[in-house]
C-alpha cells in the first residue's frame, strides 16, 4: 500500500517578524507538486506556540486556500481546552479536513483529562481528531493501554508517533486499524518496518522526494537501497538538527528558493559557518537539485 505523506509546513517570516502569507502558499503549492498527499498545518515546524490565535487562524486560512482541495490537517494544540476548542471550531469552518493535538501540556495532568481534553474537543467539531503524541517535548508518555483507549474513542482516527519506541509503535499498529504516521524522520525505515502507514516530518519541507523515494523501495522489498537513502536522509538531519532544527530548515528552504525568512526569538540566527555546511551537504546529498533523488524504479 502507497504510504502518506503530509508535510507539517513551517511559517515563513519577513524581517519585520510578520507572517509571509504569499511565502507561505509557495510553499504549500511546492510540496503537493513534489508528491505530499496533504499539509500538516500549524503544528510544531510551523512555531505555532510562538504565534497568536490570529496568526494560527490566518495560516491555516492561507494553506487551505493554496492547497486547492488537498488533505489538510489543523493542528489546534493549546495548554487549555477552550483555547483548542476556539481553534478546532475555526478549522472546520475554514475548511480543514481533520484536527491535531499534542496533550495539554505544562501543568500535571492526569490520563483521564488529557483523555476528556481530547473529548470535549471532538464533541465540539464534526471533522476527526489525530492525535499528536510527542513525549520529549510534552512530557506526556502513554502506555500501550492508554493509546488504544484513546483510538477507541469516536472520532479519533489518525495518530501522529513522533517517537522511537517501535517496539510500542507495532504493538499499536497491530491492536488499532486506525491510520498512524511516523513522526521522526530519522526514523522512517524503521517505522515502516512495524507497520506505520505513512510520514509527517519537519524535513519534508525541504526533502520530501527522499522519503517518497524510501517508501517505495521499502514497498518493492529493495530494502538495501531504503536503507542507502534514509542514511543519505539521516545524513542531512544530522546537519540540520546541529544547526537548529527550524532556523536551518528555512536556510535549505531558501536554496531551494523559498524565502522563509528565520525563526522566531529565542532561536538563534545561522552563523555563516553553519550556512556553509549546510550548503556543503545540501549539494552532496542531491537537495539542490530538480531531478528524482534516487534510481528510477
Amino acid at each position: 500500500m502507497k504510504k502518506k505523506f503530509l508535510v507539517p509546513i513551517v511559517t515563513p517570516f519577513r524581517d519585520e517578524d510578520t507572517v509571509d502569507y504569499r511565502v507561505l502558499q509557495q510553499l504549500v503549492r511546492k510540496v503537493l507538486n513534489e508528491g505530499a498527499d496533504g499539509i500538516y498545518a500549524g503544528g510544531s515546524s510551523a512555531e505555532c506556540f510562538f504565534l497568536s490565535e490570529a496568526e494560527r487562524k490566518k495560516i491555516l486560512e492561507a494553506v487551505i486556500e493554496a492547497a486547492e482541495g488537498a488533505f489538510v490537517v489543523a493542528h489546534i494544540g493549546a495548554i487549555g481546552t477552550n483555547n483548542s476548542i476556539v481553534l478546532a471550531r475555526h478549522a472546520e469552518r475554514a475548511g480543514a479536513n481533520a484536527v491535531s493535538s499534542v496533550p495539554p501540556f505544562y501543568f500535571s495532568y492526569s490520563f483521564a483529562e488529557i483523555k476528556q481534553y481530547y473529548l470535549d474537543i471532538m464533541g465540539s467539531v464534526n471533522i476527526p481528531m489525530m492525535i499528536y503524541n510527542i513525549p520529549s517535548n510534552t512530557r506526556t508518555a502513554f502506555s500501550l493501554g492508554e493509546f488504544l483507549e484513546l483510538m477507541a474513542c469516536d472520532g479519533v482516527e489518525y495518530l501522529k508517533f513522533t517517537d522511537n519506541d517501535f517496539y510500542l509503535l507495532e504493538q499499536i499498529r497491530s491492536h488499532c486499524r486506525k491510520t498512524v504516521f511516523s513522526g521522526k524522520d530519522e526514523d522512517f525505515l524503521s517505522a515502516l518496518a512495524v507497520g506505520a502507514d505513512g510520514a509527517i516530518g519537519t524535513s519534508f519541507n525541504f526533502m520530501l522526494r527522499k522519503f517518497i523515494r524510501i517508501g517505495e523501495l521499502f514497498e518493492r522489498g529493495r530494502v538495501q537501497e531504503a536503507r542507502a537513502l534514509q542514511h543519505s536522509a539521516n545524513e542531512v538531519i544530522t546537519a540540520v538538527c546541529g544547526c537548529g532544527l527550524l532556523e536551518a530548515t528555512k536556510y535549505m528552504l531558501s536554496l531551494q528558493g523559498i524565502e522563509a525568512g528565520h525563526a522566531r526569538k529565542p532561536f538563534f540566527r545561522l552563523t555563516e559557518e553553519q550556512k556553509r555546511r549546510l550548503r556543503a551537504i545540501a549539494e552532496r546529498e542531491g537537495l539542490l537539485s530538480a531531478e528524482p533523488v534516487g534510481q528510477a524504479l
